[in-house]
């Protein structure tokens, strides 16, 4: 579960606006227009920054604001504008390129989000406040972590708490850093310090319970995602914990339920459909599945297409298997698992020039797996290409000289050779 954290600033003022009267009309009509967007009231907030643009169109400040609200309304293309003039205006204004850090960030361009975050941290003389900078220090942890630089991301996150010890959110992303990194007990930690700030603090509890989950430890991680739904009823992530928990105490229709009721509140959440899909697998309701791994796909959920490419192998359906795996691959290209899928079912296509293509392709990426090379080697043993067969099996063995099967292949090839 990953949340973001949006630097809306009311005020700005650096060096070049210091003590200029014109800007304090401006400030003020953003001060107004932030308390109108923190209400969620977004027409009157942005007509409060349109006013402002249009009497001091030289304050960048009222295009960063501006462009948060934007992106909160869905239109991307008006907020990365009004971003990039905010910072065309005043190079210098921190909160741009904090703002266009996590709007970046959201999007996806993560890359992208790094960097205007690390140039608005090099600015961070002209924020107004600490609390400006923390969230941004907090802001880029998260990002470090999406491209898993844990260790970036914890450092980061660690900066934000020097400047604010107790704030329960930088603990939160700080615990969904350590999960993703495979440390739960640091990440039950962090959630533990988020809880004992705010006790009342759903996100804590329903991360905690993933964490939990993930331990099977299924008692506590319901008990907590309980705990979360009862706060607060509006996490979608919590509903979809719940209905793992359920699916791993074999109680299927219980979290099928649950999955009809989250979709129902948010039909466009996507690992609720998988979740869904999966469930309907395992009670062989394979048309289901499939339309519900369908939809998870067309919602942004590419690991759908993972699915949907293992129900099609299950099926005996390996052509479309293949077409699964390979838009999957369009997104994750180095997936090492999912590119021998796709050589296997070529293998089984008696497809075996392509079987050797994608072999290849896994041999690049984990060069130390004997299975790749064995793989091939078994292509290109069915292609009677004897002595490159026998090349492979003998690399098997370089990696891992016990690995019968290959001394096996060897002993027949050798036999075929000397017919």
């Amino acid at each position: 579960m990953k949340r973001l954290f949006m630097i809306v600033m009311i005020i700005t003022i650096t060096v070049v606006f210091s003590g200029c009267s014109s800007n304090k009309d401006a400030i003020k009509i953003n001060q107004e227009g932030y308390k109108y967007y923190s209400q969620g009231e977004y027409k009157q907030a942005l007509e409060k920054y349109n006013e402002a643009i249009e009497k001091y169109p030289d304050f960048s400040t009222s295009y960063a604001n501006r462009a948060i609200l934007y992106f909160e309304l869905g239109d991307h293309e008006e907020s990365l504008a009004d971003i990039d003039k905010a910072i065309s205006i005043n190079d210098k204004d921190a909160v741009a390129y904090s703002n266009r850090g996590y709007i970046n960030l959201a999007l996806g361009e993560t890359t992208k989000a790094i960097e205007d975050l690390d140039k608005a941290i090099e600015l961070k003389k002209y924020f107004d406040d600490e609390e400006s900078l923390a969230l941004t220090y907090t802001t880029r942890g998260t990002a470090y972590g999406l491209i898993g630089d844990y260790e970036e991301g914890i450092e980061s996150l660690d900066k934000a708490l020097k400047i604010n010890k107790n704030d329960k959110t930088i603990y939160n992303a700080k615990g969904i850093l350590y999960k993703d990194w495979g440390k739960y007990e640091e990440a039950l930690e962090s959630y533990d310090e988020a809880l004992s700030i705010d006790s009342s603090y759903a996100y804590a509890y329903a991360n905690r319970a993933f964490v939990f989950f993930i331990k099977e430890e299924y008692d506590k991680a319901l008990a907590d995602v309980n705990t979360a739904i009862d706060i607060n009823p509006l996490i979608p992530q919590a509903y979809n914990t719940q209905a793992l928990i359920y699916s791993k105490k074999g109680d299927s229709d219980t979290a099928i339920q649950i999955y009809d009721f989250l979709l129902s509140k948010w039909n466009n959440y996507a690992d609720a459909y998988i979740g869904r899909g999966n469930e309907y697998f395992n009670k062989k309701e394979y048309g289901q599945a499939l339309i519900n791994y369908s939809v998870a796909a067309d919602y942004g959920n590419k690991d759908a297409l993972a699915q949907k490419g293992y129900l099609h192998e299950y099926l005996d359906q390996n052509e479309e298997a293949v077409e699964a795996f390979k838009e999957y691959l369009e997104s994750k290209p180095n997936n090492y698992t999912i590119i021998i899928e796709i050589g296997d079912l070529y293998q089984k296509l008696e497809e075996y020039d392509k079987s050797i293509e994608y072999y290849d392709q896994a041999i690049k990426i984990k060069p130390d797996i004997y299975q790749s090379y064995f793989k091939k080697g078994l292509s290109l043993e069915y292609l009677e290409k004897y002595e490159e067969a026998l090349e492979m099996f003998n690399k098997v063995l370089e990696i891992d000289e016990k690995q019968v099967d290959a001394k096996n292949e060897i002993e027949l090839i050798d036999k075929k050779l000397k017919r």
